[in-house]
Parts: structure tokens; C-alpha cells; sequence
């Protein structure tokens, strides 16, 4: 699973990255994690399983749902991200795609 993170380019949005790639390991999930700026989405929108937003730009969700198309889009919750809660982050993520 590749799985984009859309943010403003903070330090804090690599932390999520690593810590959001070691609870998919350790629920046996292969995914890699990237973290964007959000401008350059349709650049790497092709390559997306799921889009992933910082609490930053969360105001961007409808937009950037439509232009993802099928794509399961979430945006991580202010509380999850401030406390690096990746566990909540990825049972949030699971259900999203199970509904796709």
C-alpha cells in the first residue's frame, strides 16, 4: 500500500511518516508513506492507495477528495497528529478503505 501524506512541509508530518510506517509493520501491513506538500498532489496522485492530510490543511479535504477521484482520502484529526497516535491514525485509515 502506497499511502501519501499531504501537509506544509512541517517536521512534525515526518515523525507521523515513520511512526505511521512501524504500526503497518507491526500489523503486518507493507505500506510505504510519503509525505508531500500539498501542491504537489497531481504529481504523485497515481502512485496513491490513500491520501492522508495534516490537521494544517484539513480545510482542503472536499477539494482534494474530488480531485483524488477514487482514492480514499482522510484527514488526520488534530489530537491524533499532536499526540503521534499513528495506532488510532491506521485503525482510521483501515475502516476508510474497507468502505471504498
Amino acid at each position: 500500500m502506497n499511502i501519501i501524506m499531504l501537509c506544509n512541509l512541517g517536521m512534525s508530518t515526518g515523525m507521523m511518516v515513520k511512526k505511521l510506517e512501524e504500526e503497518a509493520k507491526n500489523r503486518g501491513i507493507e505500506a510505504e508513506v510519503h509525505a508531500y506538500p500539498m501542491v504537489e498532489l497531481d504529481e504523485h496522485l497515481e502512485e496513491a492507495d490513500a491520501i492522508l492530510l495534516g490537521p494544517q490543511i484539513r480545510f482542503a479535504l472536499e477539494d482534494i477528495k474530488k480531485q483524488a477521484g477514487e482514492v480514499p482520502v482522510m484527514a488526520i484529526a488534530p489530537q491524533d497528529f499532536g499526540m503521534m497516535n499513528a495506532g488510532n491514525v491506521m485503525n482510521q485509515l483501515e475502516k476508510l478503505m474497507k468502505k471504498g
